[in-house]
């Protein structure tokens, strides 16, 4: 006993990572044999963006497989002992007691406080570890433990950034049978549905896929370039992680993700991607590609010797080969003679199809010339798909063991020689082969769709969102260069496009060409893209007579953009000479003088100043956003061009016909060569060159201008995220002989007297002893919205996968809690795994949603989300949804044929799924006929089971699984938390986090302690403009360089008010009221 005072005190003053495993409690391993993951870590993953994501880190060996039995050596107590020395739940908490100890050992001492009699758990043992060991009998040891580390979290992360992962043998995917063409390779999961066939034996790889390509989105939804959907919202919303699976939505290029991935803090959503159009793999992780060339070079033809085999990977730079053995190989050069005195004429290398699962890579030597004056060896590409040979009709063809080959020319101009396996030979190859490679049975019923277009010359068709997409994916290129008016064109080859400025974003020019915006309408650049309407081309540019282009938007900006500049009088004050306000300041086109030019004469069609300034559209090219060339040449000949006018002095740069001379030599004591509006020569330039630099100097036209009040001064906002984010290095300085035998998960020692014996805590994604195996899994993204009446409400939300049979399983579930004044613009990353690691595809998979509120645990409504396309191995959804409503009433079945529970019907009502089963405590299934032992504490809910295990909704004041453990972080902080009456709540446990309390705010204040008085907005209404006693507030807040931010209240007006107060906590420019029928009436505007 004295050993556990002194540890007691001694706990309280040191500052150790926290470990409590979940998922230790005894699960029969025989009957979860198939799934059977225990004994987890569960870390909150650090918030370097608005996401949130709690990563679980299990065991998925059977314990049984170690045979471990308790060691003296480890200090143990008794349930008894730990209660007569007043220890109590927290304390085993704190002290890294496993979640399922610490819960059993309050239940026991709920149970003494009822009755001293009962003994059934006095006997139950706690095992006191000391860092670096952890678990229920301390059998598990951290390879990686640092004093220095202060917590869970800390030590994982750091884990990861210290040791960057190398693949050196494969991870695989296990639950589709597939010939990958050799015994050492095998598939990923990213390889399915990639557009290529991997599996060689059967295409079953991409047998189903077409449905993706024929998939259509709904309005609010962007459509990933796979065909998938997102929330349209979440397109360009954070670089750095994208929801489409592959990656489009953000249109980061893979090289970037590879390197993203492999600084990932913790590896698991950032997995969850795919990393197309590559040549052998569309997975993201570095070096799978190698690892698969060399299993594949690991099988040889038979009758090729092993001498002849050597000498071909070392020709063709095979990676992975040993080198010293080439280099002594193939000294001075002899590699040639092993190939000429052991190899065949022609042969396969290596000995399978290498792309799009038919195609062969064989190499050709002619013998029959001497070897000192043959060429390079001939390099062929292999087929027996017939449909190649329309494609390479006109080129030279041999036949090889039953296929038809092409030579390397035909595909590849420019290439006539020996194919080497560098990594850019092979992606350029690829892509020349991309637009020919046909992995569907392109059958009428597909390609007739109205979504489909039909390649010409080819029985190939492809989605109509593939048109003029930037990938050539037709045979004759027709769907990136064609002038079919009947195409809906879905992304379109951009005018201008290759004129932006380097680092300028394309994305704004695709989004400008596309959407009409009031801010660039009639301001003298066409931006939209033509669209017929009543037969005529109409753009942005269309009927502008009446519109007014000298405007808050155009004015000043340094581009005229009315047809007579006035947009730009009176701008620049710093003028060598001033003109009236009806004049424009030029160089004269005869004395090269400045002077005044009236305003009528602007674009009159008649060149007036020197270099054209007056008639601009001359050097404004149609949809150009990039303006260099603005100076304009003309001669006597009555040819022109434009020029970059800083260069009008050189010989090379200047105007063709040197009209430009007489300008270049007149009263100057210095001789141009090039840039005449170059630095060194400023201090000697006059007040007309000068006037022609700043006049004529290259400018970008902003595709996007964003909205903005007149006389406004809005400075740049460093985003929360970002405003005081720097590179965390390393914590702590790691061994660096460390190898990564878990992959993406972490080692741990099993056992105890040094036993070598090891196994992997692995990510969701992975499992086996070596996180080998990649798990089938629904990776979710989630915005949760609520309504203004429960900004300050916080919500238990519970996310299951379930099925469709009658036993209606919970395969597995994540809870989390949800405060929307706190958690508004945040997403929420949840990762669920299947009952068996196999998933039924003959079951319908659902994501099934419920809303409870934390403080009453009233029952809100649920929501359900019926999982697509089965055949995914991994699905990766994103959803904006919306939080029942408090007014909502829940629809009444017509009949209930719950037998133990009540009939709900879902609230995003989907006719085929509306009805479901909420079961009462202890009951389960699809209609509540299954009977189970609920272990939730008797004040929380039990709302199902999970692999055993209850679902509990907690009190405000509880945790763990059971909610037996009590939360005292408000009651031991009550004094320095919450002000002006707050309501003080925890924060879940695994997030990383400044406080460990959120305080909710009542009506008029916020700030993180309930601190800050909120806005307080009066509005009153005449009685003929209350059409409704329901009305919404819309607050807009004006931001600079960027779209504004609105948020909105919803707000009801008693029958015998005609006024209304309104809170608002945050900072805002306008404030809209809305009645229904869509009347708005302007309430606020403020420029401050």
């Amino acid at each position: 006993m004295i050993y556990l005072h002194n540890f007691i005190f001694i706990s309280l003053i040191a500052a150790t990572p926290q470990i409590n495993l979940y998922y230790t409690d005894g699960i029969n391993e025989k009957e979860n044999a198939d799934t059977f993951q225990h004994d987890c870590l569960r870390v909150g993953i650090v918030e370097v963006s608005e996401e949130h994501a709690i990563v679980s880190f299990c065991v998925s060996e059977p314990l049984s497989k170690f045979h471990i039995e308790p060691h003296n050596s480890i200090p143990k107590f008794t349930f008894v002992e730990l209660s007569k020395n007043n220890v109590t739940s927290e304390q085993l908490y704190l002290w890294s007691a496993p979640i399922d100890v610490v819960e059993q050992y309050q239940y026991y001492l709920n149970q003494l406080s009822i009755s001293n009699n009962d003994l059934s758990m006095a006997t139950e043992v706690f095992y006191n570890c000391t860092l670096p060991r952890f678990g229920s009998m301390c059998q598990y040891e951290l390879n990686y433990y640092h004093s220095g580390h202060s917590s869970l979290n800390d030590l994982i992360i750091d884990y990861y950034r210290a040791y960057a992962y190398a693949m050196t043998n494969l991870t695989c995917y296990t639950n589709l049978e597939c010939n990958r063409g050799s015994l050492s390779t095998c598939l990923d999961w990213t390889e399915i549905c990639d557009g290529k066939i991997d599996c060689l034996d059967s295409g079953s790889d991409e047998e189903y896929c077409w449905q993706l390509e024929m998939n259509e989105c709904k309005d609010n939804e962007y459509r990933c370039r796979n065909g998938l959907c997102v929330p349209k919202s979440f397109y360009k919303d954070y670089f750095i992680s994208p929801d489409c699976i592959d990656q489009s939505d953000e249109r980061t290029s893979p090289i970037e993700i590879v390197q993203n991935y492999l600084t990932c803090p913790i590896p698991i959503g950032c997995g969850d991607i795919i990393c197309t159009k590559q040549p052998f793999t569309s997975s993201c992780t570095r070096y799978r590609s190698e690892l698969l060339i060399s299993a594949l070079f690991s099988t040889k033809y038979g009758p090729i010797s092993d001498v002849c085999w050597l000498a071909i990977q070392c020709i063709l730079k095979i990676p992975n080969i040993d080198y010293s053995i080439c280099g002594k190989l193939c000294l001075f050069g002899i590699c040639n003679k092993f190939i000429d005195e052991n190899c065949p004429e022609m042969f396969y290398a290596p000995n399978v199809p290498v792309i799009f699962g038919h195609i062969y890579f064989a190499y050709h030597q002619n013998k029959s010339q001497p070897l000192s004056t043959r060429n390079s060896w001939g390099f062929y590409l292999c087929s027996n798909n017939s449909y190649n040979d329309g494609h390479f009709i006109n080129g030279s063809k041999i036949s090889f063991r039953n296929t038809t080959c092409y030579h390397y020319s035909n595909v590849q101009s420019g290439n006539p020689g020996v194919f080497y396996w560098a990594s850019s030979n092979r992606h350029q190859l690829f892509e020349e082969l991309w637009k020919y490679n046909q992995v569907f049975n392109y059958n009428s019923t597909i390609c007739n769709a109205s979504n489909m277009y039909q390649c010409k010359d080819s029985i190939k068709c492809i989605s109509r969102h593939r048109v003029q997409d930037g990938i050539n994916d037709c045979p004759r290129n027709d769907d990136e260069y064609q002038n079919d008016t009947n195409i809906t064109i879905i992304i379109e080859d951009i005018p201008g496009i290759n004129h932006v400025l380097p680092g300028e974003s394309t994305d704004k020019l695709l989004y400008a060409r596309k959407n009409i915006s009031f801010q660039t309408i009639c301001d003298g650049f066409t931006e939209l893209v033509p669209i017929n309407v009543t037969g005529q081309n109409q753009t942005d540019e269309t009927e502008c007579e009446q519109w007014d282009c000298n405007n808050i938007y155009t004015r000043c900006n340094g581009i005229w953009n009315c047809i007579n500049g006035l947009d730009e009088i009176g701008c620049d004050l710093s003028l060598p000479l001033s003109c009236s306000s009806d004049h424009h300041l030029c160089v004269s086109l005869q004395t090269h003088q400045l002077k005044c030019l009236p305003i009528e004469k602007i674009n009159d069609g008649k060149i007036d100043c020197f270099g054209g300034i007056d008639e601009f559209a001359l050097c404004r090219p149609k949809y150009e956003t990039f303006l260099n060339n603005n100076f304009y040449c003309a001669n006597q000949s009555h040819s022109q061009s434009c020029i970059n006018f800083p260069y009008i002095c050189s010989d090379f740069m200047g105007c063709p016909h040197n009209d430009s001379v007489q300008f270049c030599r007149q009263n100057r004591t210095f001789t141009v060569i090039n840039n005449l509006c170059g630095d060194d020569l400023l201090p000697y330039i006059s007040d007309i060159d000068q006037f022609l630099c700043n006049q004529l100097k290259t400018k970008t036209k902003e595709a996007v201008v964003y909205f903005f009040l007149d006389g406004m001064n809005l400075t740049v906002e460093v985003p929360k995220d970002t405003e005081e984010q720097t590179i965390i290095p390393s914590l702590i300085l790691l061994p660096e002989n460390n190898h990564r035998r878990c992959h993406h998960g972490l080692e741990i020692r099993v056992g105890f007297n040094n036993t070598n014996n090891t196994t992997c805590l692995c990510p969701s994604s992975y499992s086996g002893e070596q996180c080998q195996y990649q798990n089938e899994r629904v990776s979710l993204t989630i915005q949760f919205r609520a309504m203004s009446d429960s900004w300050r409400t916080s919500f238990v939300i519970v996310i299951s996968l379930i099925d469709d049979t009658d036993e209606r399983i919970i395969h597995s579930y994540d809870q989390f809690t949800y405060l929307s004044v706190r958690d508004c613009k945040k997403k929420f990353n949840v990762y669920l795994l299947y009952s068996t690691r196999s998933k039924n595809r003959t079951k319908q998979y659902s994501i099934h949603i419920d809303f409870y509120e934390k403080i009453s645990k009233a029952y809100r409504g649920s929501l359900l989300y019926p999982i697509e396309f089965p055949f995914l191995p991994v699905h990766r959804l994103a959803y904006i949804i919306d939080i029942p409503r408090s007014r909502d009433k829940h629809p009444s079945c017509s009949t209930n044929p719950c037998i133990h529970g009540t009939c709900r019907q879902y609230l995003n009502d989907d006719k085929t799924y509306s009805n479901f089963c909420q079961c009462s405590k202890g009951w389960s299934g699809k209609y509540c006929t299954i009977k189970f032992n609920c272990t939730c504490s008797d004040d929380s809910l039990c709302i199902g089971m999970s692999s055993d295990r209850s679902i509990c909704i907690c009190p405000m004041d509880k945790f763990g699984s059971r909610c037996l453990l009590t939360n005292t972080v408000c009651e031991n902080e009550k004094n320095s938390t919450c002000q002006n009456r707050g309501v003080c709540i925890s924060n879940d446990q695994h997030i990383e986090s400044n406080s460990k309390v959120t305080c909710i705010c009542p009506m008029g204040f916020s700030g993180d302690r309930c601190e800050i008085d909120d806005n307080q907005l009066r509005l009153s209404f005449e009685k003929k403009i209350i059409s409704s006693q329901a009305i919404y507030i819309h607050f807009i807040r004006i931001m600079k360089n960027d779209v504004p931010k609105r948020e909105t209240i919803f707000k009801t007006i008693p029958f015998v008010q005609n006024s209304v107060i309104i809170h608002y906590p945050n900072r805002f420019h306008l404030a809209f009221v809305e009645f229904r029928h869509e009347k708005y009436y302007l309430a606020v505007l403020q420029k401050t």
